[in-house]
């Protein structure tokens, strides 16, 4: 299994923002830009009205990076997909809060197959303080700021607010899960997200592949408006 690094500040990579009709290029350049993990979508046409990315991609994308990989599974029932996806490629499997009935099953199912657990939260889902114990069991939260399969969506500000409710809840059961914050992460929103608390940001087409600037400057631009010049994560 390939791990994130231990660092305060990781970026990722959108998969769905990426150039398609050139992925090879595409993913060295953003790996050469200094990406510590891929970001992989999947939507059913159920959990969201619309329908991106399969396994088969994920299993070419996985013979040529020694990467990371996190599969979210925007999806209904992610149970049905679990096994597919770890089986293409994925190192870190991300479910949906409001798609599973009994989470801890989901975890285990999860780690069974050899992948660690990841636990989304759509835009206007609040975190619960009674769901707690949920961050003992998984690497971090990935909080959508936008909703999930749609790129060049504005964020939605409530989120800011779940994340500081998270982070809270996180610091006071002193543990170290990290949140991500995903969806319109640019220069202009990302102070705010790191304030409130998230250290794992997404790139997609309105920062890290922003066609304005080469990958390799706006993922610079990312890390200094973090607050880590340099890519100093």
């Amino acid at each position: 299994m390939h791990q994130i690094k231990d660092k305060e500040l990781n970026i990722s990579a959108s998969v769905s923002c990426m150039d398609m009709m050139h992925m090879e290029k595409s993913m060295k350049d953003a790996e050469d830009a200094g990406i510590d993990f891929y970001h992989y979508d999947v939507v059913d046409g159920r959990f969201n009205n619309c329908f991106i990315l399969g396994q088969t991609l994920l299993e070419a994308m996985r013979a040529y990076t020694k990467l990371p990989i996190e599969v979210h599974l925007a999806v209904s029932e992610p149970e049905t997909y679990i096994e597919q996806y770890v089986r293409a490629g994925a190192d870190y499997i991300c479910v949906h809060y409001e798609a599973m009935k009994a989470p801890e099953k989901v975890f285990d199912q999860i780690e069974s197959l050899g992948a660690k657990p990841i636990l989304a939260y759509r835009a206007e889902t609040p975190f619960k303080a009674e769901d707690a114990a949920l961050l003992k069991r998984v690497e971090w939260i990935n909080k959508l700021t936008v909703n999930p399969g749609f790129s060049g969506q504005t964020m939605q500000p409530q989120a800011l607010e779940h994340i500081t409710k998270m982070r809270e809840t996180i610091n006071e059961a002193g543990l170290k899960t990290h949140i991500q914050a995903d969806g319109n992460v640019y220069p202009k929103t990302i102070p705010d997200f790191v304030k409130v608390g998230a250290d794992i940001l997404t790139g997609g087409t309105s920062g890290l592949f922003n066609k304005k600037n080469t990958i390799k400057a706006n993922i610079k631009r990312m890390y200094d408006a973090a607050g880590h010049p340099a890519g100093q994560g």
